[in-house]
């Protein structure tokens, strides 16, 4: 075999992976995706040949997809093979704020002291967005924008990774939240703009100090609803 057939080979290899990883990533984003504006509910289980005949692709993908998912948080597999969509429990919220409110607000320091003109600009829009009053939907994407770009703005690499996962089991669980007391997000819009303002200013420490509020009362709010709630 000659140096012009190994290239050959070795190029559609890197062509076949390339393929490969687009095709399991884009089933990957869309199980996500699904899961957190609610399509897939809370307890409901997955079929693999129905999401295979929906996006017309094996069920390889799906299966590597799913697995994925379930290292993140977004799905339980049964011993019998069963995929269902996780039901959390109170403990599971408490967990996961209480990472929230330390990681994020941390994110909220550092993007403070390091972010660029134009995620300046990007947190802008979304603050802007959130005062329009759009439709429900449309209002959930805006609020998780918002924090996505302040967490890319921190610049920290490590931080980011960690993040992105716990953002969205966020968007996922706090579900719940919205669903329940849509009143309550004018508030969390409120909270937003005076984040943007600390972060414009580069004033580090009040950044850091206002996501931290604003994460606790999310928590606080959800608690008093949970406790509220009538039991069966």
């Amino acid at each position: 075999m000659n140096d012009t057939n190994v290239y050959c080979i070795q190029e559609v290899i890197v062509i076949v992976n390339i393929v490969k990883k687009t095709l399991k990533s884009q089933v990957y984003d869309y199980l996500r995706e699904q899961i957190i504006i609610g399509k897939f509910k809370p307890g409901e289980r997955l079929i693999e040949e129905k999401i295979g005949e929906e996006l017309n692709v094996s069920r390889s993908p799906i299966r590597e997809s799913i697995r994925m998912l379930e290292k993140e948080g977004f799905l339980n597999l049964s011993k019998t093979g069963g995929v269902t969509v996780v039901e959390p429990s109170l403990t599971d919220y408490q967990y996961l704020y209480e990472c929230r409110i330390e990681m994020e607000s941390l994110a909220a320091y550092y993007a403070a002291l390091r972010r660029t003109d134009e995620q300046l600009l990007l947190m802008k829009k979304e603050v802007e967005n959130t005062v329009l009053h759009k439709e429900k939907q449309d209002e959930k994407r805006v609020t998780v924008a918002f924090h996505d770009i302040i967490i890319e703005a921190s610049a920290n690499p490590f931080l980011i990774s960690m993040l992105r996962t716990l953002r969205g089991v966020n968007s996922f669980y706090r579900e719940v939240i919205v669903d329940k007391d849509p009143k309550y997000k004018k508030t969390a819009f409120v909270d937003h703009e005076q984040i943007w303002e600390a972060i414009a200013e580069q004033n580090a420490e009040a950044a850091k100090e206002l996501m931290k509020k604003h994460i606790e009362r999310d928590f606080t709010h959800f608690m008093n609803l949970y406790r509220e709630e009538p039991e069966g």
